[in-house]
């Protein structure tokens, strides 16, 4: 027998048919295994605690401080009377006999319940209670 006449349909479809890969070896190289990428670093449990007490020391600074004012009383219209603000100012009258003193701690957080607290004043806050916060969360952490 010879060969098919050139361009002979059948001739062609064996000719791909054997340079087309066969389904066992299409699969082996499907499933090759790429290789293993360097694991993400994760934060350290420490770090991320740290992290987290720094959030609420400067949380608390600025927000919790101002509410705490005026919880004690020291509010916008004066001190409320019967509060604890009340107290600290009859304490501060009695003891400069009869009046507050400017400067006194009394006047101080009478002065920033009126009006608030200043930017200079939050940042302190923030800056001294966020870094209590992360000495504290990095303290209570698992890793040691």
């Amino acid at each position: 027998m010879g060969s098919p006449p050139a361009g002979d349909p059948s001739q062609e479809a064996e000719e791909l048919f054997e340079q087309a890969p066969n389904q066992e070896e299409q699969a082996e190289t499907d499933t090759e295994e790429e290789p293993e990428s360097e694991p993400k670093p994760k934060f350290s449990s420490k770090a991320k605690r740290a992290a987290i007490g720094a959030g609420v020391g400067i949380g608390v600074a600025v927000i919790g401080a101002p509410v705490a004012i005026w919880a004690a009383g020291f509010t916008g219209a004066g001190i409320a009377a019967g509060s604890f603000a009340a107290k600290m100012m009859s304490s501060a009258a009695i003891a400069n006999g009869g009046g507050v003193a400017a400067g006194s701690l009394v006047a101080t957080l009478q002065s920033a319940g009126a009006v608030g607290l200043s930017l200079s004043a939050k940042v302190g806050l923030g800056t001294a209670l966020g870094s209590v916060g992360a000495a504290v969360g990095s303290w209570f952490s698992k890793d040691k």
